[in-house]
């Protein structure tokens, strides 16, 4: 079953509009009476569809959704801007393990330069990916790309959880911080965590992030590529709190 994520508007008037719509016309070739679910601010509507075309969609609603798919803590993932289009494998894995945030980092060791003129798009681009992303795994509620930022720029003060990934620690043997800090996570804790983009986290930044209450991470023995190290940590935080 499809699952959208739609507008306020669009869930209060029973309707899909706009890209949603285009895609439930066109490529899914639905029928009224086909079942789909919407999706908005965490409520999840299983629907009859009513009327199509290919620029609106009209529904009935059949039942509210109770199941919840989302993780039972939230977590942020500041990534160090890496190379190439790599930043749009982290938002769309990173969504399916359950991530609520993305911040786009730009760290010192960046070979990412942030033009003002092709941000917008970017962030367009990166938002609709997570939205896909979310529905493809049937998300209660939708992760969120943030605005690119500096890390500088970043106010880490709301969250009582701060895991900085540094691979630094792995070469000298520290294998208990992660497991120590997942051990004891609570439910509806906010978690930062900030993974450096290739070539690591640079000496000042890390002082920089242990001042703000950050605890230094190894992933393991071994040294992991920026853009696959959320998958250890998303990992390591469902097996802990998810299965029983």
């Amino acid at each position: 079953m499809q699952k959208y994520f739609i507008s306020d508007d669009d869930f209060k008037n029973n309707k899909i509009t706009s890209d949603d719509a285009f895609h439930i016309s066109n490529v899914m070739r639905s029928k009224p009476g086909d079942v789909v679910l919407v999706g908005n601010n965490g409520k999840t509507l299983k629907v009859r569809l009513t009327n199509i075309t290919k620029n609106e969609v009209s529904y009935e609603i059949i039942e509210e959704e109770t199941g919840n798919n989302e993780l039972p803590v939230f977590i942020s993932i500041f990534q160090g801007y890496p190379k190439g289009d790599k930043i749009e494998d982290v938002i769309k894995y990173g969504t399916e393990y359950g991530v609520a945030e993305f911040v786009p980092t730009i760290m010192k060791r960046s070979v990412f330069k942030l033009d003002s003129k092709k941000k917008e798009s970017k962030l367009k681009r990166f938002q609709t990916i997570a939205k896909e992303s979310s529905e493809q795994s049937f998300r209660n509620n939708m992760s969120i790309v943030s605005d690119i930022k500096y890390l500088k720029e970043i106010d880490f003060s709301q969250y009582n959880v701060k895991i900085l990934c540094y691979e630094e620690d792995a070469k000298i043997g520290e294998a208990s911080n992660l497991k120590n800090i997942i051990k004891n996570l609570n439910l509806n804790d906010k978690v930062a965590v900030v993974i450096g983009p290739e070539g690591g986290v640079d000496d000042t930044e890390v002082e920089y992030l242990t001042s703000k209450g950050f605890i230094r991470c190894a992933l393991g023995p071994r040294i992991l590529r920026t853009e696959v190290a959320l998958y250890y940590i998303l990992s390591a935080i469902s097996y802990e709190m998810e299965l029983k």
